[in-house]
């Protein structure tokens, strides 16, 4: 090989070195920022091929998917001044390129150094306003919410911003946790009580309502029973004086039937007079023997 195609190919690699570093592609989940000597001319560029000064500009490549950090604090004190240990987790994002590459040097590490002491120092401030009890119970979900809050606004100078934080555990003392859940229950036996006594005072009204109900309603019914058994019992009469106009002897006789029927069982045992109005029919009266020939004779001769 002579020493005209050594220079040829030499000044061929120098292009393609410096063709390669003349362009830099920017993906979809990526934020870019072009930094040359140490000053930023470049940032939010678009996804897609892009072009730069080789050897002089420099790309510095962010995720800007949501992120995942967990830790712990070992020791936090409450209000009370009893321990715990917090173990949490954050989700967080770059929502500042710029400021989060002047902020952090561009280095995750950095970053996650950064957000570390926001969160712990907001975590200690929030549980040192309240007790074991709240911490654990009522208004764990308050504490966790004002400490995004604060969080939020402290990580904003540094191209920050923390999308949720939450506590995957709380460790506590074998014997605080022992009276932090005695003193749980024992308010919580008080509110059942509350409730317990709310559902009987409820009942009581709902049964006397419905005995006040029922006995209007009974009341009613009574009502509308006598009305129609009055309406009845006069247009029975009606009818039987209408029946006994029509044949007064044959009524007579029907009644002291239903009085026999319902008065004298066929067990029974009477021993009466048959005289009276109520034995009339069982004594009739003697039929007149006719009279003979002679008699008619008799008296047709007697006759003027």
């Amino acid at each position: 090989m002579t020493g005209k195609q050594i220079g040829g190919l030499i000044i061929a690699l120098i292009a393609i070195v410096i063709a390669y570093n003349s362009y830099f592609v920017v993906t979809p989940r990526e934020r870019v920022v072009l930094v040359q000597m140490g000053n930023i001319v470049g940032t939010n560029y678009q996804p897609g091929l892009h072009f730069k000064k080789p050897f002089i500009q420099h790309v510095h490549e962010f995720d800007k998917r949501l992120r995942s950090l967990t830790g712990n604090i070992k020791r936090v004190l409450t209000s009370e001044n009893k321990n715990l240990s917090v173990n949490y987790y954050v989700k967080w994002r770059i929502n500042d390129t710029v400021q989060f590459y002047l902020s952090t040097h561009g280095t995750s590490q950095n970053a996650q150094g950064l957000l570390t002491d926001l969160i712990k120092n907001d975590l200690l401030s929030a549980f040192s306003k309240r007790t074991i009890e709240q911490a654990v119970g009522s208004q764990r979900n308050q504490i966790l919410a004002a400490v995004q809050v604060q969080v939020n606004k402290d990580a904003k100078k540094y191209g920050m911003y923390v999308k949720d934080v939450r506590i995957m555990k709380m460790n506590l003392p074998k014997q605080v946790s022992q009276s932090v859940y005695e003193r749980m229950r024992s308010k919580r036996q008080e509110v059942i009580k509350a409730l317990r006594a709310q559902g009987d005072a409820a009942g009581q009204e709902i049964r006397a309502d419905a005995r006040r109900a029922k006995t209007e309603i009974l009341a009613k019914a009574y009502r509308k029973a006598q009305k129609l058994k009055g309406a009845g019992d006069a247009k029975a009469a009606k009818i039987y004086a209408k029946a006994y106009q029509k044949n007064p002897s044959f009524y007579n006789f029907y009644r002291s039937l239903k009085v026999y029927r319902n008065n004298i069982g066929s067990g029974d045992l009477l021993l009466l007079r048959p005289t009276g109005q109520l034995f009339k029919y069982f004594n009739p009266s003697p039929v007149s023997p006719k009279p003979s020939a002679s008699n008619q004779a008799t008296s047709a001769s007697n006759k003027p």
